[in-house]
């Protein structure tokens, strides 16, 4: 019995860990061969919809559709252009996904870095990115969760960014930390989440083709 008992405990801490992944708008169109590889190692990608002021990913539908052909679950993340009207943009790029059945009952990822890409005004961002959510959740409702919406974003980016906000704790949080390490145990709170959705913990890794960051959940 003793064994069994050893057996179960060092069996549990992998038992729940779910490894994913996220690919960059500038991976371009990935094959078919290259998704059915990443599905050997990993049950999710998240795929990016837009590149700031790049714009939409063309190669989304692809993607996504191959993603899904492989046997993954798959969500999408968008890096916004924050130059742009808020509900403006964010109608159109959700509206464009929804119209090319990206979106069914997946989840979409506002990723939330780079200052350079943000007003030096946190509470213009704030808004910004309240607006962009409102509107999204306004267009889609289909993951099955009271919001569809979650946060990309780490303490070092949110804290200059958003100054802290706490206004988006309700959300799912994906948060990147590159220690090579699939689990939670080096989260530390920030802007008002206690604990987190998902985990970044290798940034750009060559495999199957193709290049990746690598996620835990």
């Amino acid at each position: 019995m003793k064994v069994i008992v050893f057996l179960i405990a060092l069996l549990l801490p992998f038992t729940f860990a779910t490894k994913g992944f996220d690919l960059s708008y500038f991976q371009g169109a990935v094959t078919q061969s290259a998704f059915d590889c990443l599905s050997g190692t990993y049950d999710f990608g998240i795929i990016e919809a837009t590149a700031g002021t790049g714009g939409y990913n063309n190669n989304l539908q692809s993607d996504v559709s191959k993603c899904k052909a492989a046997g993954m679950n798959c969500d999408v993340y968008i890096f916004p252009d924050t130059s742009q009207n808020a509900a403006s943009s964010i109608t159109t790029i959700v509206n464009k996904m929804i119209s090319e059945g990206v979106l069914t009952n997946n989840m979409i990822w506002m990723d939330i870095e780079s200052t350079a890409s943000w007003s030096t005004s946190c509470s213009s961002n704030v808004n910004w990115l309240s607006e962009a959510i409102s509107t999204a959740e306004s267009l889609y409702k289909g993951c099955g969760l009271s919001t569809c919406i979650g946060i990309y974003s780490s303490s070092s980016q949110w804290s200059p960014i958003m100054c802290g906000s706490t206004d988006f704790k309700n959300h799912q949080l994906w948060y990147a930390h590159y220690d090579g390490n699939p689990s939670f145990s080096d989260f530390e709170p920030f802007g008002g989440w206690t604990k987190p959705n998902i985990k970044q913990y290798q940034g750009t890794t060559s495999t199957c083709g193709t290049q990746i960051d690598e996620d835990y959940y």
